[in-house]
């Protein structure tokens, strides 16, 4: 069968869907993955094809980039965020604000040139001539669902983390039925029915939902029950394609710690945050330790001189650096927290308000494979003593085998392969 994944332009949203898309070309599928090119990471089209997947880029950057910039853009406290705390009740209408306003950009108005949408015409006529039988379509990116609904393919969703936009849809759904809440018009209809009228669709929940969800998220991670259809897949780590370098060709000599701040880096340290960078490298110069630090150029800057045992990189693809490490502090991101389980590695979370980054760190202490910082409180001294509890007390990593475990409890992509292809015989139109 012919299976079109659709990927919202982020090398964080793509990464998750690479092994699956390996097992499905592997089984002898046609494989396409289609992405805006250049809006949030500028390489995220390459970074399909150097996975030895077929790139479909998709136009609109300009559309798009201005649309997505002011959302995306690294600010203060205040930032608007997309991220379901279960001790606020009421973020979930926070973010459903954001989240329309991020898939509006896919959906702009209609225009005197006669109303092209670049990114949603090209993945539709592109699905007319190339009929995919499935389209598996980010949360993030639901032209997919509109383009299988013209072509008549089966069509469902890929989580890259927690299923908040299950969850905010299932909440808007009750606010609707319930007269007392003063919701009278779906927030979303204005700008999505004009857009399936002109494709000749009607609106349903599967719209917005998929026919079905394949479900990265570990079993105990999952919170919130919902009346969706989901079909549980290991998240196998892929961090992209690189060279080893020769100082992870042996075993250290010491204990090696990782700092990361996953694709989102920008918004956690330095000046953004707070975050105490220099004063963390001087805090463990004078440990038996080695850290690794990805950092770009600005954290760098603000980091100032490195001690001796402290290894600063651009990038790292962590399945490379954590089979030989004992310990990795880092922002709560799914990526980052999947290849920790996959490597048994402990994890001192200090998390981001973008999506499930605190429901992964709550995760993660409550199973006792690591320790969680406060990011509006965390301080260098704080943060040293936690990295020493996870490399000197055994039970973190007791913890870390517990959530390798779970893990391994999940099918692998290859043996989802099969119930993809039995769904897609029953839903394909």
């Amino acid at each position: 069968m012919r299976v079109l994944f659709t990927i919202f332009p982020a090398s964080a949203h793509l990464y998750p869907a690479i092994p699956l898309a390996w097992a499905l070309r592997s089984a002898g599928h046609e494989v396409v993955v289609a992405c805006p090119d250049g809006v949030v990471d500028r390489k995220v089209v390459d970074a399909i094809t150097a996975a030895g997947l077929t790139a479909l880029p998709l136009g609109g950057r300009e559309e798009l980039t201005a649309s997505l910039a002011p959302l995306l853009a690294a600010a203060g406290p205040d930032r608007p965020t997309l991220a379901l705390d279960p001790d606020d009740p009421d973020a979930w209408r926070t973010a459903r604000a954001v989240l329309g306003r991020m898939l509006h950009a896919y959906y702009p108005p209609e225009t005197a040139e006669g109303g092209r949408r670049p990114v949603l015409d090209a993945l539709v006529e592109f699905a007319a001539a190339w009929r995919p039988d499935l389209v598996l379509w980010d949360p993030l990116a639901p032209t997919g669902a509109v383009a299988a609904r013209t072509c008549g393919a089966a069509h469902a969703r890929l989580l890259f983390g927690s299923d908040n936009v299950g969850l905010i849809r299932a909440r808007t759904r009750e606010e609707l039925a319930d007269p007392a809440s003063g919701l009278t018009e779906d927030p979303w209809m204005p700008w999505l029915r004009p857009v399936l009228e002109r494709y000749g669709l009607d609106f349903t929940e599967e719209t917005l939902t998929g026919q079905w969800t394949l479900d990265l998220t570990p079993p105990r991670m999952r919170t919130t029950p919902l009346d969706l259809t989901y079909v549980p897949v290991r998240r196998v780590p892929y961090g992209g394609a690189a060279a080893l370098p020769d100082w992870l060709r042996a075993r250290p000599e010491r204990p090696r710690a990782v700092l990361t701040l996953g694709v989102s880096r920008r918004l956690l340290a330095g000046r953004h945050s707070g975050f105490p960078m220099r004063e963390f490298f001087a805090s463990v110069s004078g440990l038996d330790l080695e850290l690794v630090a990805t950092l770009n150029g600005e954290q760098l800057e603000a980091a100032g001189p490195l001690p001796g045992n402290v290894r600063a990189l651009p990038y790292l693809p962590l399945d490379q650096v954590l089979p030989t490490s004992s310990a990795i502090i880092h922002h709560g991101g799914g990526g980052t927290f999947a290849a920790a389980v996959a490597f048994t590695v402990p994890q001192l979370v200090v998390p981001l308000p973008m999506w499930d980054e605190a429901v992964t760190a709550r995760y993660v202490a409550r199973r006792g494979a690591g320790l969680v910082a406060d990011p509006a409180q965390v301080d260098a001294d704080s943060l040293q003593k936690d990295l020493l509890r996870l490399i000197e007390e055994p039970s973190f990593r007791l913890g870390a085998r517990a959530l390798h475990d779970d893990m391994l409890a999940a099918p692998a992509p290859a043996d989802v392969v099969p119930v993809l292809e039995r769904l897609t015989a029953e839903h394909r139109g």
